[in-house]
């Protein structure tokens, strides 16, 4: 779990910086960002649930949760 976090939270990083740089535009890298970003909540929610911290799992996944819907609702209200 611990390479998954990594990656994801690199991915999240790289797409954070491309559009902090502008070298992609950021109608597209913020959401990428967000989507890689409650990915790496996902795996900690994971990692902690397997090691017995099921609040802190629940936590995780509902700030994972937020951080989907968010990015949902920005999607959509962008293109409507």
């Amino acid at each position: 779990m611990r390479v998954l976090k990594a990656i994801f939270s690199v991915l999240t990083i790289v797409f954070g910086s491309l559009g902090l740089i502008n070298i992609v535009s950021t109608d597209i890298t913020l959401p990428l960002m967000f989507v890689f970003m409650g990915l790496t909540f996902l795996t900690s929610a994971k990692e902690c649930y397997d090691k017995g911290a099921k609040k802190d799992a629940m936590i995780f996944a509902g700030v994972a949760i937020f951080v989907y819907v968010v990015t949902a609702y920005n999607l959509i209200s962008r293109f409507m």
